[in-house]
């Protein structure tokens, strides 16, 4: 993600903006699905940085 498009999503994230809304069905609104992938490839980045450490763990213990 470009730093204009981080900032034009943060500023969109903001309280004076109009409330983010969630349907089931249909057209969701847009900034939250922007959201919703930032938060998942951070949570990608984490869970992968976890499991690089663990595995690291286990082959300094079978050596």
């Amino acid at each position: 993600m470009t730093g204009e498009k981080r900032e034009a999503l943060l500023e969109s994230l903001l309280l004076d903006e109009s409330d983010l809304t969630f349907t089931p069905r249909g057209n969701p609104d847009p900034r939250l699905l922007q959201l919703v992938g930032i938060l998942a490839r951070q949570a990608a980045r984490e869970c992968y940085a976890e499991e690089v450490k663990l595995s690291r763990q286990r082959r300094k213990r079978t050596s």
